[in-house]
C-alpha cells in the first residue's frame, strides 16, 4: 500500500518543488518590481508546452472536472464560458437575477462544444479534455489562434498535478498549493489506515458503470484506483479501461461488495434498482446476501477535480466500516 500511494503522489510533489525552485529564482532579482507580470511555461497532460506572459483573465472550459479545479483554486471570476455538462460548484450554474441569463455562459455540449461560440469570446485560454482531441476541436481551436490546454488525469496523482498547473495559469498558485496539501493529507489520511490489510480483510468489489449492457472499470481508471486504495480489490482488475464485461462473469466472481454509479437525467438510478432488485442477476453473490450494494454519485468519482478525494473518502466507508466512522 505505501508503494501505492508513493505511485499516485509522486509527480505532484516533484511539479510542487520544481514549482519552489523557480520561484525561488525568481526572487533573485533585486530589480524585479513587484506585481509585474512574469512569463511562464504550463505543460499539459499531453506533454504540450504552452507560453504565457502572466496569469490568463478568461477561460473557458469544456470539462466539468477542468471547471471544478477552476473555481477550487479562486479563479472562477475568470471563467467567461464552460459546458452544459458543467454544473459544479452550484454557482456555475446560476443565473443573472435580473436578465435570467446564466452568468457563466454555456458553449455546447461536453463532446459538442460550439467551437464558433469560443472563437467569439476569444478566451486567453481554452480547457479541455482527451475526447476533444480525439474528435479534432482542440486542432480546429488551436488553427485558430486560441491556446488549448488539455487535462487528461488517469491517477489521483495527475489530477494534483492538474491544480497545481490550474493554480500557475491563473495566479492562484498559493490557493492550488494549500488546496493540494489539504488532498494529499485526506489521501494519506485513508491509505494509512488501510495499509498492512490482509488479502482476506480486502474485500473483493465489483463497480458498474452501467447494467444494460454491464459495464465496469478495470485497470488504469479513477474507479480501480479508489477502491485499491481504500483498501478493496476490484474483481475486474484484470482488463483495462472503462469496459463492457459479460454478466455471467461478474457473478461468478462473486463480489462481496458491490458499487453502482448514478445514472443522469430521466434514466433515474436504474442500474442500481436493476442489481438490487428481487430477481436481480446478482441474488446468488455475498454482496447481494450481505446488503452490501452501495450507490455512489458518478460526478464525484469520475471527474479529475478536487472532489476525487471525497470519492476515496466514500469508497474507504464503504469496503471499510469498521475502520471508518460512516457518520
Amino acid at each position: 500500500m505505501q508503494q501505492l500511494l508513493g505511485r499516485w503522489l509522486s509527480v505532484p510533489l516533484l511539479v510542487i518543488m520544481v514549482m519552489t525552485l523557480v520561484m525561488a529564482g525568481a526572487c533573485k532579482n533585486p530589480t524585479e518590481e513587484p506585481g509585474l507580470p512574469t512569463g511562464f511555461e504550463i505543460t499539459d497532460d499531453l506533454g504540450k508546452r504552452l507560453s504565457f506572459d502572466g496569469p490568463v483573465n478568461t477561460i473557458v472550459s469544456l470539462a466539468p472536472s477542468d471547471t471544478e479545479i477552476v473555481f477550487a483554486v479562486g479563479a472562477g471570476d475568470k471563467l467567461v464560458g464552460r459546458t452544459d455538462y458543467c454544473d459544479f460548484p452550484p454557482e456555475v450554474t446560476s443565473k443573472d437575477a435580473k436578465t435570467g441569463e446564466y452568468r457563466f455562459p454555456i458553449v455546447g455540449g461536453f463532446e459538442t462544444p460550439n467551437k464558433e461560440t469560443i472563437i467569439a469570446l476569444s478566451p486567453d485560454v481554452v480547457l479541455a479534455a482527451d475526447i476533444h482531441l480525439q474528435n479534432g476541436d482542440t486542432a480546429w481551436l488551436e488553427e485558430k489562434g486560441l491556446r488549448v490546454v488539455t487535462l487528461t488525469p488517469k491517477t489521483l496523482g495527475d489530477v494534483l498535478q492538474d491544480i497545481t498547473g490550474v493554480g500557475k495559469l491563473t495566479g492562484k498558485e498559493a490557493e492550488a498549493t494549500q488546496l493540494v496539501g489539504n488532498m494529499q493529507n485526506r489521501i494519506e489520511y485513508v491509505a494509512g489506515r488501510t495499509t498492512g490489510l490482509s488479502d482476506d480483510q480486502q474485500p473483493r468489489v465489483l463497480h458498474i458503470t452501467w447494467h444494460a449492457p454491464l459495464w465496469t472499470a478495470g485497470e488504469g481508471t479513477f474507479t480501480d484506483a479508489l477502491i485499491e486504495m481504500a483498501g478493496g480489490v476490484n474483481v475486474f482488475s484484470d482488463v483495462t479501461g472503462d469496459i463492457e464485461v459479460s454478466l455471467e462473469t461478474a457473478v461468478v466472481r462473486n463480489p462481496k461488495v458491490i458499487t453502482v454509479f448514478t445514472s443522469h437525467g430521466a434514466a433515474g438510478n436504474t442500474s442500481y434498482e436493476y442489481v438490487i432488485a428481487s430477481d436481480s442477476p446478482f441474488r446468488t453473490t455475498d454482496a447481494y446476501l450481505s446488503g452490501r450494494i452501495y450507490l455512489i454519485d458518478a460526478d464525484i468519482a469520475s471527474r479529475g477535480g478536487p472532489r476525487i478525494v471525497e470519492a476515496l473518502e466514500t469508497y474507504a466507508r464503504f469496503l471499510h466500516p469498521e475502520i471508518f466512522d460512516s457518520g
